[in-house]
C-alpha cells in the first residue's frame, strides 16, 4: 500500500492509479480537449485534431500504465517522462490553436494550457520523488 500526505494532518492512501491527483486531472483534461476538438475546423480533422486526440489520451494512459509497472522505478520514471513529453506537445498544439483563432472561448486556451503545465510539473515533482511515495 502506498501513502502520501495530503495535509499535516490528513493522510490520502494511494491504492490504484485512480487514487493518483496527476491522473485525475490529465483525465479531465483528456475530456475538456477532446470536447473543444468537435469545434475545430473540417480540414484539420487529420492533422491537429488527430494529433492531439493522440496527445490527450497518452497523458493518463502513459500515467497507468507506468503505476502498473511501478516495481521498476526506472521504467516508472520512464514513463512518467514520457507522459510528461505528451504534455509539453499537447501545450504546443494548444499555442497553435490558440493563435489560429480555434479556441473560440475567451481565455480558455491559455486556462489550459496551464493546466497542462501544472500537470507536467506534477509528473516531474513524482518521477523524481517516487521512492518517497513508495
Amino acid at each position: 500500500m502506498t501513502v502520501q500526505k495530503i495535509s499535516s494532518n490528513k493522510i490520502k492512501v494511494i491504492r490504484n492509479f485512480r487514487d493518483l491527483e496527476v491522473w485525475q486531472e490529465s483525465f479531465q483534461l483528456q475530456l475538456e480537449i477532446e470536447e473543444l476538438l468537435k469545434s475545430y475546423p473540417p480540414d484539420e480533422k487529420y492533422l491537429l485534431v488527430d494529433q492531439m486526440k493522440r496527445n490527450c489520451r497518452a497523458v493518463p494512459a502513459l500515467i497507468v500504465e507506468g503505476w502498473a509497472r511501478r516495481e521498476s522505478v526506472k521504467e516508472l520514471r520512464n514513463y512518467f517522462k514520457n507522459a510528461y513529453g505528451e504534455c509539453c506537445e499537447t501545450v504546443n498544439h494548444l499555442l497553435l490553436s490558440k493563435y489560429k483563432g480555434y479556441v473560440k472561448k475567451e481565455g480558455y486556451a491559455d486556462e489550459l494550457i496551464e493546466r497542462y503545465e501544472i500537470v507536467g510539473m506534477k509528473l516531474t515533482k513524482l518521477r523524481n520523488n517516487w521512492r518517497k511515495f513508495k
